[in-house]
Formats: structure tokens, sequence, C-alpha cells
């Protein structure tokens, strides 16, 4: 099946060397024999691995591969937003550079943008240590509560599997501060605002198998029970939390 519409992709790669490679050979052959026009991106922030070199070794081969760089590490949503900001086509789409999903499973996905403005994942079994689980059952019921998300049909508005159209994200007018995975409820506040229409499908998660980069919120693995969050990671959620806030119904400026 050929589409007609361009895409770009792009994986958020903070220290993912064990696993960017078969990332981004992947995605490249899972593109080519559908998109006449497309590009993968990796969003690389301050990563301090061989993450970006092999990236450029792999760039050599693959002309639609591009590295996006930056020396601080701005968080998971500072990743996101400079994903967005990169990506030049029609659609857009991201998942994380950890190889716990697959790519292969946008098929359930790209059919329904004719219908949807944003399609996005829902894992059928989220394989990640229960500390997680917790945090994201958490989050999913504190952002439908405060920001008008409990009407909406989405199981994981969190969750890293997700297709835009390009003006979905044209219309959102980004915090600049937020750090964390906040910064997906911000998306859907701002399309819902507008008017766009959100569809979800079920897709799989994988355990993670090699590296340990996108876990650095995480403290010492100790097993699949006994990770812990750091504490940093709480105040950074609730900051952005206040931060969307405030943006959403106050009328304090944008810092």
């Amino acid at each position: 099946m050929t589409f007609n519409k361009s895409i770009s992709v792009f994986f958020p790669a903070y220290n993912e060397e064990e696993n960017i490679r078969d990332v981004v050979l992947e995605a490249n052959e899972y593109l080519k024999p559908r998109f006449k026009d497309y590009e993968i991106l990796v969003i690389s922030c301050a990563s301090t691995d061989r993450t970006n070199a092999i990236t450029l070794e792999l760039a050599k081969s693959i002309p639609q591969l591009r590295l996006v760089t930056k020396d601080v590490n701005t968080g998971y949503a500072g990743s996101l937003r400079t994903g967005f900001l990169n990506a030049s086509k029609e659609l857009i789409f991201y998942t994380d550079g950890d190889h716990q999903f697959d790519i292969k499973e946008l098929d359930k996905l790209l059919p329904l943008i004719e219908k949807y403005d944003i399609v996005t994942g829902h894992k059928i079994k989220r394989n990640d240590p229960l500390m997680r689980l917790w945090m994201s059952w958490l989050y999913n019921r504190v952002m439908r509560l405060l920001f008008g998300l409990r009407g909406l049909k989405v199981k994981d508005v969190n969750c890293a599997f997700k297709l835009y159209k390009r003006e979905v994200i044209k219309k959102v007018n980004f915090l600049p501060n937020l750090t964390q995975g906040v910064i997906n409820t911000e998306i859907y506040v701002s399309a819902l605002q507008n008017g766009y229409k959100i569809g979800e499908v079920p897709v799989n998660h994988y355990s993670r198998t090699k590296g340990s980069g996108g876990d650095a919120e995480i403290g010492p693995r100790g097993g699949r029970f006994f990770a812990f969050v750091r504490p940093v990671i709480i105040w950074r959620f609730l900051k952005d939390t206040f931060y969307l806030w405030r943006k959403v119904y106050g009328r304090t400026k944008q810092v």
C-alpha cells in the first residue's frame, strides 16, 4: 500500500546507542515502500553516548535520515517540541527511540488519519515496572480531571505512538518550559479547542531489552517491581501541570 501524503517520523532518543540503529533501520524499511516522500528524524537532546555518532553513520546511506541535536537536556517535552518544529511533511508521527513499539503497527493508524486529525495508540499491555504503571494511571486521571478530557474517548493520553496532521501541531502555542509528558495534554487541549478529532487504536508495547536512556526518571532498576521515581520528576510533573493550568485557565502571560 502506498500513501499519497508525505510523512515525518521522529524519535526522541536520549542515550539510546543500543537501540537507535535498529529503530532507524526498521523505520526506513517500513517507510520506503509506503511513502514516496518521507523523512526520519532522530531528536537527541544532550546524549552523551554514541547515539549521535551512530545516527550520523546511518545517514550516509539513508538520505532521508537527519540528526537534530540540542546541547541542553530539556526533557521529554523539549524533545517533542524540537521534533515537531523540525518536521516538514504533511503527516507527523513519533514514537520513542527505546524500541518498545513496533513501527509496523503504524499500519493501524494510517487508514484512520482521513477520519481523524490525531490518531494515537493505546497500549494493549504496558510492559514497564509497576511504578511506571501507577504513574501512567495517575497521570491519565489527573489530566482528564483538570483539563476537560473526561469526555475524550482515549484510554491513554500519554501513549508515545501518535500520528498527527501537520495543521494540528501548527495550531499549538507550545509552552517553552514544559519538560514532561504533560505536553501531550497540551496538544489535546489545543486540538479540542480547534475542533479537531482524535481517534485511538490498540498497539503492542514491548519490554525494554537494551539500554536505559529513556528511563532516566526511574531510579536503579532493582527489578520490575522495585523501580522508583526520582523526586525531581514528581516535582517537574507538578510544575508542568501548574504551567498548563495557568495557560488554559489563567490570564498570566506565558513565560
